[in-house]
């Protein structure tokens, strides 16, 4: 419910403050925070805090790898203690889903405080101030909670991510794919984790789509797949995320080695649209 709360709110800020900005082309103003921006990034890491179609876009995941599915874990009652006890208790274990609920503590840790600032400049600007008010109360609450998250509880983060992703959550293998040097794992390992970044994403994940679109190219995601996944996020993202998808191409915020050719831009499309489509038909 949180996070689907703080999704509203970065909505909800990008259709009143910044939607005519992306779709004319003009930058946004100073004022519109940053929580509006319609492609999250992957979280800061510990260091910083197949078929084809025409397309040539890959169209199933291949076989050999695991279905992802969110593991079902009943949700710890955090008090006084914060969330560093229950970090190291999803350390200890080996349940998947513990361990995911651990990266996302340390996420929404690593980003609270930016979080808090974006809603106030949000409400000082007159957007939707109670709703804005009543989440910065729950940004501070997270903070308090967030008090017992040490630097050794940061660095927890890689292994516990790589645990969720061998589990099947989505989006882990974008957030372990953040948090580490490709070129310092062993080639099986990176084989491993670029499958799942591609797995997640094909299979219409949000989070796995925009954590596709902006990792390193060491990973092995071709551009055409990235421009794919750009585009489908684009798609789920609301009424103005398509025009903000082509923005960013347009306007060279994401980097490609070559400017994609309008031709490629309308296979990326087509493809991309084909990824919602197979999400939407899922039951």
């Amino acid at each position: 419910m949180k996070r689907a709360r703080w999704l509203l709110a970065a909505v909800l800020l990008l259709s009143l403050a910044g939607a005519g900005h992306w779709l004319s082309g003009e930058p946004a103003p100073a004022q519109a925070p940053s929580a509006a921006l319609p492609l999250p990034l992957p979280w800061p890491t510990p260091a910083s805090m197949p078929g084809a179609s025409a397309s040539g876009i890959a169209a199933a995941p291949p076989q050999a790898q695991p279905k992802a599915t969110q593991p079902v874990a009943t949700a710890p009652r955090i008090g006084s203690e914060g969330y560093g006890a229950h970090i190291e208790r999803a350390h200890a274990g080996n349940d998947p889903a513990a361990a995911w609920a651990a990266v996302k503590w340390l996420g929404d840790c690593a980003t609270t405080e930016h979080r808090r600032h974006s809603f106030e400049q949000a409400r000082n600007g007159g957007v939707a101030p109670e709703m804005m008010t009543q989440l910065m109360q729950e940004a501070d609450a997270e903070a308090r909670r967030c008090q017992t998250v040490t630097a050794q509880h940061r660095a927890l983060l890689p292994e516990l991510a790589l645990r969720a992703m061998r589990g099947g959550v989505p989006e882990a293998a974008s957030v372990y794919a953040g948090a580490v040097q490709p070129d310092a794992l062993a080639p099986a390992l990176r084989q491993e984790v670029t499958a799942a970044m591609r797995r997640d994403a094909l299979a219409g994940h949000p989070g796995s789509l925009s954590g596709a679109v902006v990792t390193s190219e060491a990973w092995g995601l071709s551009e055409t797949e990235k421009l794919a996944f750009l585009f489908a996020h684009g798609q789920m993202a609301g009424t103005h995320g398509p025009a903000v998808a082509a923005n960013l191409v347009q306007q060279r915020s994401l980097r490609f080695k070559v400017p994609p050719t309008p031709e490629q831009l309308a296979a990326a499309k087509l493809a991309g649209q084909q990824i919602v489509d197979r999400a939407q038909a899922k039951p």
